[in-house]
């Protein structure tokens, strides 16, 4: 459990709080079906649908809290917290709230755009042949050494991915093998996280509705390689592991 307060300082930029700032959160999520009391939802505006027109359902469900980018017509009893930029708030403050289990555990970054899955499974196995305890995030599931997990994208959002962490940190587990998709790393879906080793399997014409130009899909790419020289390292002996068949 965090506070608000404490969550808020985390954000980094401007932010107001609209009620009562010691107010302790249980849980955070997106979904308003997700929500159990003491919980802050958090209101994303996506191409479909907003968030905030759950926002009331949440608060019926036991929100205590909700992360917005606008004042809403809510009870007052709800805590608002009002930033301009929900996507950014939620990269600074969900990991803090589970504890960084992401620079916790050793974590292994799988990119490129075919082999993924199996590249990822081939490295769990030889890891538990090692006799570690490992983790995998991929296309179809998540596994907790041999429990399957459903899951939703092929590297989550922020929140759920987190979760998922947090998770298998208190499950035991020593290492993570994730699929890391270029999506995520152009959305930063993997804040919070401190990979240990990238591994790049290899880039062909793909993506492109999103990526528009295969520079940007490079450069998406990339980002998981960069991320190995960050200055705010606690990990030591970082790897990067790239396939030079690939042109």
């Amino acid at each position: 459990m965090k506070s608000i307060a404490e969550l808020c300082k985390q954000i980094k930029g401007i932010y107001n709080i609209d009620g009562n700032a010691n107010t302790r959160i249980t849980g955070i999520s997106s979904d308003s079906r997700d929500i159990e009391p003491g919980y802050l939802f958090v209101c994303f505006a996506g191409v479909h649908t907003d968030g905030s027109k759950y926002a009331a359902q949440a608060v019926e469900k036991g929100a205590v809290a909700i992360l917005t980018a606008k004042h809403l017509p809510l009870p007052q009893k709800a805590v608002q917290i009002m930033v301009p930029d929900v996507h950014h708030a939620v990269e600074d403050m969900v990991p803090y709230f589970y504890d960084y289990p992401g620079k916790k555990m050793r974590m292994i970054g799988v990119t490129g755009t075919n082999g993924k899955t199996t590249t990822s499974h081939i490295i769990a196995h030889i890891l538990r042949a090692a006799g570690h305890h490992v983790g995998v995030l991929g296309t179809i599931h998540a596994l907790i050494d041999d429990e399957e997990l459903p899951i939703h994208n092929t590297t989550p959002d922020v929140i759920e991915l987190q979760r998922f962490l947090a998770l298998m940190y208190d499950r035991g587990m020593t290492h993570v093998v994730m699929e890391v998709s270029s999506h995520a790393l152009a959305l930063n879906r993997v804040a919070g996280i401190e990979y240990d080793t990238a591994v790049f399997t290899n880039l062909t014409q793909d993506h492109l509705d999103f990526h528009k130009t295969f520079e940007n899909y490079l450069a998406a790419k990339a980002k998981l390689f960069q991320s190995l020289s960050r200055e705010e390292h606690v990990k030591d002996n970082k790897t990067a592991i790239v396939n030079i068949d690939d042109a």
